[in-house]
């Protein structure tokens, strides 16, 4: 019993945080005390050099998801300026996550933001065959079917890959039309009556007497198209340029009039979700067809169309 008490007490005056050793200590207890002292002065040191010697823990990286969503109508053929000026891009932006020449709305130079250094970017691609944009004009049911298939199947014989990429047809996702009539419920028509492509379209129809209302809600369809993914990035042509300045009016307004103050966050609680607003405002990438725009077969001052028989 008394060598026990001996050792407890022993051991209770070695602590580090003790400096202090009571005069009843034995000579033979100081020295247990001395000798417990070195060894776990041994142990310290050993643990600070195995400590220094190891490499530091892996910074873990955050990670950031960009998505990336463009389509190209089925119908006609998929002509050089597609090839060019969408596909060949989408390619290369799947396989290196750059698109060798784009500009932003301003017509400057298409630029991405710095990651900070414990970020890690990931992109998220979404290519479509946008088949409810075809029928803006009348279109024979199967051969649309056909035109559809063989587009999907074009994109991955021009290197799109399924495992790197999602590849889908807008019709078969119900929610794009869905989509599409609550935005358009929520735009100004004077907004679409501005659109140049419409009027361009009408004209050579001669009149807007003989087009239908879908020419005219074109863009707010190509709108729920890109905010449905909450895609980030979208990269169209020149001609798109004016549809991608309204997608992202849209958004401003829907989320500046549905999406703040307390009866939004109550809902938000509520319903079990985040309080950020409804959409995310996409970054417009006007991709350069190879540095240049490919010009219609039958009208050099216009862009190839599939819509000309000569072009298509």
């Amino acid at each position: 019993m008394k060598v026990s008490f001996t050792m407890m007490t022993v051991g209770l005056c070695s602590r580090p945080c003790l400096s202090f050793a009571p005069t009843i200590l034995s000579s033979m207890t100081r020295q247990y005390g001395i000798a417990s002292t070195r060894l776990f002065a041994d142990v310290a040191a050993t643990e600070e050099a195995t400590t220094a010697s190891a490499p530091p823990p892996p910074i873990k990286k955050k990670i950031r998801t960009r998505r990336i969503l463009s389509g190209v109508q089925p119908t006609g053929s998929l002509h050089l300026g597609n090839y060019l000026g969408a596909i060949k891009q989408w390619v290369e932006f799947q396989d290196t996550g750059k698109f060798a020449a784009a500009e932003n709305l301003d017509g400057e130079e298409f630029k991405e933001e710095e990651e900070k250094s414990d970020a890690e970017v990931t992109n998220e691609n979404f290519f479509c065959v946008v088949d409810l944009h075809a029928i803006t004009v009348p279109q024979d049911p199967s051969e649309l079917e056909e035109s559809t298939l063989a587009s999907a199947a074009l994109y991955i014989a021009a290197g799109i890959d399924p495992t790197k990429s999602k590849v889908f047809v807008q019709s078969h996702v119900s929610a794009h039309a869905e989509l599409a009539w609550l935005l358009n419920c929520a735009t100004p028509m004077n907004w679409l009556e501005r659109m140049i492509q419409y009027k361009d379209k009408a004209k050579k129809a001669s009149g807007t007497e003989s087009v239908g209302v879908g020419l005219f809600t074109y863009p707010i369809l190509m709108a729920a198209d890109i905010l449905l993914y909450q895609a980030d990035r979208v990269p169209v042509g020149e001609d798109q340029r004016q549809h991608l300045e309204l997608a992202r009016d849209i958004v401003r307004r829907f989320n500046g009039e549905y999406c703040k103050g307390g009866p939004y966050k109550k809902r938000c609680k509520k319903a079990g979700i985040p309080s950020f607003p409804a959409f995310t405002e996409p970054e417009a990438m006007i991709v350069k067809a190879g540095g240049a725009r490919v010009m219609s077969l039958v009208d050099g001052t216009s862009k190839m169309s599939k819509s000309d028989p000569a072009d298509g």
